[in-house]
């Protein structure tokens, strides 16, 4: 099955100086989106203020706490897949509504 990317804006939870734990957690939790389609997503991209916060290698996906809604599992990206995306131009990474989108990869 071929691998995807999932961008995430966390605008409205994001804080200039935030730390990395407190980042991972406003990223990684609660978000309502398709089991059947986040089985591909292996990477997902925050974002806040249009520009790449932090990138996130996933180890698994779980049900949340809130109902029907899942989070990720995960850690901070390899070196070289973060330098992949750190940089990049997110104007194109977010769907209409702005708020998450999935990039296939491959």
């Amino acid at each position: 099955m071929p691998k995807e990317v999932l961008s995430i804006k966390i605008s409205t939870s994001w804080r200039p100086g935030m730390t990395p734990q407190a980042l991972y957690e406003a990223t990684r939790r609660s978000w309502k989106l398709s089991r059947s389609r986040i089985a591909s997503v292996d990477t997902v991209l925050c974002i806040a203020e249009n520009e790449v916060k932090e990138v996130y290698a996933v180890d698994q996906w779980i049900e949340s706490e809130d109902e029907g809604r899942v989070e990720f599992v995960g850690k901070v990206a390899p070196a070289s897949v973060r330098q992949h995306w750190m940089d990049v131009d997110v104007s194109g990474l977010l769907n209409k509504n702005g708020h998450l989108k999935y990039i296939p990869l491959g």
